[in-house]
């Protein structure tokens, strides 16, 4: 099996609850935190949006998406994602994280399933060196969540 089968450059995000771990090619930029607007109705987990580049980023809480406390205080930031569901209009979602994610080279022999999967997650793993499981999210069903807020706003 080649390398490329066997490992993979991710980010482990961090959250206020348990971090995510994320492929590096789902990331566009790590930004300051600042709401752009706010969200007049919605769920909680849908703050509003970022300002980015000259575009209106629909901004999400993970952690209270996926059932964690909120991601609030002083090292807050903003990670911007690229979509990856091909939905029209939607070429970003920005995630409001707890501080600057670290990369980490995940080898498949490091990694091990570990819990359920959710409504927004793939998959919580464990990583050999990593004290605390990890959860890999599933962006589809984000995006797909975020698309149906924004046609409700």
């Amino acid at each position: 099996m080649s390398d490329a089968l066997d490992s993979l450059t991710g980010l482990i995000i961090p959250l206020v609850g348990q971090p995510l771990l994320l492929p590096n090619v789902a990331v566009a930029e790590l930004v300051g935190y600042r709401v752009g607007q706010t969200a007049p109705r919605g769920p909680e987990w849908f703050i509003g949006w970022a300002s980015w580049r000259d575009q209106k980023v629909p901004l999400v809480d993970p952690g209270l998406l996926m059932g964690q406390p909120p991601t609030e205080g002083p090292g807050t930031r903003i990670l911007i994602l690229n979509a990856v569901g091909g939905r029209p209009g939607l070429n970003f979602i920005a995630l409001r994280i707890g501080g600057i994610p670290r990369s980490r080279r995940v080898l498949r022999r490091e990694l091990a399933a570990t819990g359920q999967t959710g409504d927004f997650v793939s998959q919580q793993v464990q990583l050999l060196d990593e004290e605390q499981p990890l959860l890999i999210p599933d962006l589809e069903a984000i995006e797909q969540v975020v698309t149906e807020v924004l046609a409700a706003q």
